[in-house]
């Protein structure tokens, strides 16, 4: 038996690269291509594959042309909510942006919150340093996509870090931004709220209002704005954060701040790959430089068996070898005309479609393409297209020079 599946897994793989070079799902020549042009540098293909059977959804970006722009958008902007893709999709344009396309994004719990680092505009909506398992052991970071300001590509488990800088040298651990947490200063800013929270981790200890002067790549400047208050629910500057300590321990009792006083804020996440515009998050790592580590538990990020080897409805990104064309991917599942996909499938169809790095974003119920203003998916809720934490949005100018 063992020599009947290597032959056959050989077969497989030379099949899939004899279709590769055609940009279209290899499993079979029985299949329906639709594709068109959305505009310049864009591709919508939906493709149909009976012997799943699958219904796929590739919209194929050309990150080297002009006016075109990947950012992720959490619900309602802010860091908890749940919006559906279509409606994300439709706010996103204006008067000088018109949204093209848009594509959920990460896992996210009820409340909408994302499980992963999320940054959009180079601005943090989410991030929080790894926690300890009960076992002791470090919960290291899910994969996560992102994109820097020159549209470089990068999939990468990165690590959020960050210092607050005192007027007195002083220097402070910064835990989180907008995620409540007791081992350090926690940053908020706009995308929690109005205000920071009342009663989260008994009273806070101590906030600081702050006015953004300057940013230096991961640095902001800010100034004190206010007095230095207790109790939680310090309203946040709209130009502006609020840094939070739930701990009496992270504020020496002989520091004292005066209106006008300079903070210092650093935030980075590691590896240090240039200045991320975009980040969203995922789980796992399914193609790793054109090969398919998908079923490989050392690369699963401690996702169980089942959610690889069961076939759902699947979302996800990937790049090409040269980084210069972006894949939004769909697969329709748990319906008679598209039965969804294992992450073995998944990884393999991001192959045969180009793609050199991949990664797999919520599936399931979450799973929905946007395009031109339309859903081209099903998805596979009976109450139709799920509110999701986040989603990745292609936008364009309206008026290319």
């Amino acid at each position: 038996m063992y020599w009947i599946r290597s032959v056959v897994r050989f077969a497989l793989v030379v099949q899939m690269g004899l279709w590769a070079a055609a940009c279209i799902p290899p499993f079979t020549s029985d299949r329906d291509v639709a594709s068109r042009t959305v505009r310049d540098g864009v591709i919508h293909r939906s493709i149909v594959m009976r012997d799943g059977p699958w219904v796929v959804n590739v919209l194929e970006i050309d990150l080297r042309k002009e006016g075109l722009d990947v950012r992720s958008v959490h619900a309602y902007d802010r860091v908890r909510g749940r919006e559906t893709t279509s409606s994300i999709a439709s706010r996103m344009s204006d008067s000088l942006r018109l949204c093209v396309a848009a594509m959920n994004a990460d896992f996210f719990h009820k409340d909408g919150e994302t499980v992963n680092t999320q940054i959009t505009e180079g601005e943090f909506v989410r991030a929080a340093r790894p926690h300890l398992s009960d076992s002791g052991t470090v919960l290291l970071p899910r994969s996560q996509f992102g994109l820097t300001w020159v549209s470089k590509p990068v999939i990468e488990r990165f690590l959020f870090t960050g210092t607050v800088l005192w007027p007195d040298s002083g220097v402070s651990n910064l835990a989180s931004v907008n995620v409540v947490d007791d081992r350090g200063f926690v940053l908020f800013n706009s995308y929690w709220g109005v205000q920071t929270p009342e009663d989260s981790l008994e009273d806070a200890i101590i906030e600081i209002a702050l006015h953004r002067e300057q940013e230096h790549g991961d640095t902001m400047v800010c100034v004190v704005t206010g007095p230095v208050g207790t109790g939680g629910g310090l309203p946040i500057p709209s130009d502006g954060i609020v840094l939070t300590a739930y701990h009496d321990s992270l504020w020496p009792g002989d520091r004292s701040l005066s209106f006008g006083d300079t903070v210092k804020v650093v935030t980075r996440i590691e590896p240090r790959v240039g200045e991320i515009r975009t980040l969203v998050g995922g789980t796992p790592r399914i193609v790793i430089d054109g090969e398919s580590v998908a079923g490989k538990e050392e690369f699963m990020e401690r996702t169980i068996r089942s959610f690889s080897i069961k076939r759902h409805p699947r979302t996800g990104v990937a790049f090409s070898s040269d980084s210069t064309a972006l894949f939004f991917i769909t697969v329709d599942g748990r319906q008679d005309v598209s039965v969804g996909m294992t992450l073995p499938e998944f990884a393999d169809l991001m192959i045969s479609l180009g793609a050199y790095q991949g990664l797999n974003l919520d599936g399931g119920g979450s799973t929905a393409m946007v395009v031109g203003g339309h859903l081209v998916n099903r998805p596979s809720d009976m109450t139709g297209e799920r509110p999701v934490g986040n989603s990745l949005v292609l936008q364009a100018s309206r008026n290319p020079e």
